[in-house]
């Protein structure tokens, strides 16, 4: 049987916003997640960004929830119900933003439906029209980069929420 629920790369903001504000839509998407409502994607490169993000201690000043301890289970629950490769076998340069090349390699190597960001940069990527945005489309011809909340939206995750 085919399994349809949808197989999601998580941005770094999008966990972040889910931590830190638990009504958001981050969270709820989070939530799904780890209930494997949807098939969260992991590589050890996207692993290691948010361990070393979400370990800031800058960003631990704004968002005093974001405690060592809730960053420890929130990844080990992720890696344990994620769909991990350890390392992506694919390249894909993404000379606007290098750091989002790892969220990309892991959604071309995995065959994500939906890379769920806030980053401007990446939602803009499947209608950019130079380069990127062709490669993008041609080895990712069905993913979606969208928000949390637009995510949530979606009739086909809707039904899976009910």
């Amino acid at each position: 049987m085919l399994d349809k629920r949808p197989r999601v790369v998580l941005d770094t903001n999008t966990l972040l916003r889910g931590l830190a504000s638990p009504t958001s839509a981050a969270a709820r998407v989070l939530r799904a997640a780890e209930s494997r409502l949807i098939i969260p994607l992991l590589s050890k490169p996207v692993l290691d960004e948010y361990r070393d993000v979400l370990s800031d201690a800058s960003l631990q000043a704004r968002f005093p929830q974001l405690t060592v301890e809730l960053i420890s289970v929130t990844l080990l629950r992720l890696r344990f119900v994620s769909d991990y490769l350890r390392k992506p076998q694919v390249r894909f340069e993404y000379r606007r933003d290098p750091r989002d090349e790892k969220l990309i390699e892991l959604a071309i190597a995995m065959r994500a439906s939906h890379i769920i960001s806030g980053d401007n940069d990446l939602l803009s990527l499947p209608a950019e029209k130079g380069e990127s945005g062709k490669r993008f489309r041609q080895r990712l011809p069905v993913a979606c980069v969208v928000t949390a909340h637009e995510f949530l939206q979606l009739r086909e995750v809707q039904a899976l929420l009910q």
